[in-house]
């Protein structure tokens, strides 16, 4: 920081302390206080996952069997749940087992 703007910033801190020390709070002691029913209560926040849901998938270009699909799958999510990578769990376990299934040859059809 240079030296221009340290001195900015100390006067200007020094002039905010200032004014904070010289307000006695007079000027609310005359304020009433609100009634409880026109406060309103803060929301509480919606709930959302962590990771989006598995999507339906779809081989391309052609169908294969449910056996085919179900090593396919089983071969995804053991990729899945040993690949390494930052965040959470079901973050890194969503992006690993969706990009197993597209280079398996399947496509996603749905996100629900």
């Amino acid at each position: 920081m240079s030296g221009r703007t340290r001195g900015f910033v100390a006067i200007l801190f020094g002039g905010l302390a200032l004014a904070a020390c010289a307000s006695d709070g007079a000027s609310l002691g005359d304020a009433a206080p609100l009634p409880s029913g026109s406060v309103p209560l803060p929301r509480p926040a919606p709930k959302l996952s962590a990771a989006p849901a598995i999507p339906t998938w779809q081989h391309l270009p052609e169908p294969v069997s449910a056996e085919q699909f179900n090593q396919d799958k089983a071969e995804c999510t053991k990729v899945a749940n040993n690949s390494p990578g930052v965040g959470s769990p079901e973050l890194k376990f969503y992006l690993a087992f969706t990009s197993c299934m597209r280079s398996e040859g399947y496509q996603a059809i749905s996100s629900l």
